[in-house]
């Protein structure tokens, strides 16, 4: 099926594919993966690549995805400001075409985005701007406050939506998704990104790029996606099991 030709019905029996799966989960990697799988192979005609990231503080991470994210950090001299309480960004669930897109662990540039600050996470036109539709002020990002992060999505589900990434910008003229060999080899058009917050303040957002274009409206339908995931995760992310280690 296409996302272009989704519907609630067909949404509603996605996620009743997966439920079984996600509530017996043993962490939130496992959950996220499953979502993930699932949405690929259910809208595999239009979807190339579905990957969840969720927020945990650097000092949380295990030690090789520490390493990816000071290797990230350090180009730009951004990484003095990493710190244990710092928010990263991380990879928790993939599935796409490729072979190695299934396993989080094979990531080579997404293992997890440190969200240092403002002015780092502005470097990153796809992140700055899915933060910006999710309604999450940048500001939040140089103090930490999980407080902001509640009040700004509570239990809603907000949309990141770009309708062509081969010619998207952003205000600096920017193109919003930058890799553009992954563009241009795998024939990316609409992306699209559903999340939300947990009751502690961290964010789980889902990411979906698609070999076909469609309208906005066709991604708000898969909103309650995020809504239902998150409520049936909230006791992992409460009992801070959220990769198989933990």
């Amino acid at each position: 099926m296409r996302i272009g030709e989704a519907t609630p019905v067909a949404i509603t029996d996605l996620w009743g594919r997966v439920e079984s799966r996600v509530r017996s989960a043993g962490n939130l990697a496992e959950a996220a993966q499953e979502l993930a799988k699932e949405l690929h192979l259910c809208f595999e005609a239009s979807v190339a690549l579905a990957r969840v990231f969720f927020t945990v503080p650097y000092g949380s991470l295990p030690e090789d995805r520490q390493e990816f994210v000071r290797a990230l950090a350090r180009p730009s001299g951004a990484v003095v400001d990493l710190n244990s309480t710092t928010p990263v960004l991380s990879l928790v669930g993939t599935h796409g075409d490729q072979k190695d897109w299934n396993d989080p662990g094979k990531s080579r540039d997404h293992l997890g985005i440190p969200l240092i600050s403002a002015q780092f996470v502005g470097g990153i036109p796809m992140i700055s701007r899915l933060l910006r539709e999710l309604k999450v002020p940048l500001d939040w990002i140089d103090t930490h406050d999980a407080a902001v992060i509640q009040k700004t999505l509570g239990e809603s589900s907000s949309l990141f939506f770009v309708d062509d990434a081969g010619v998207a910008t952003d205000d600096d003229g920017r193109k919003i998704i930058a890799a553009r060999d992954f563009v241009a080899d795998y024939k990316i058009q609409s992306v699209f990104g559903i999340g939300g917050a947990y009751s502690g303040g961290e964010m789980l957002v889902t990411v979906v790029f698609n070999h076909d274009r469609f309208e906005r409206e066709n991604a708000e339908q898969f909103l309650p996606l995020a809504t239902l995931f998150k409520s049936n995760t909230e006791r992992l992310v409460a009992q801070r099991r959220i990769f198989a280690e933990d």
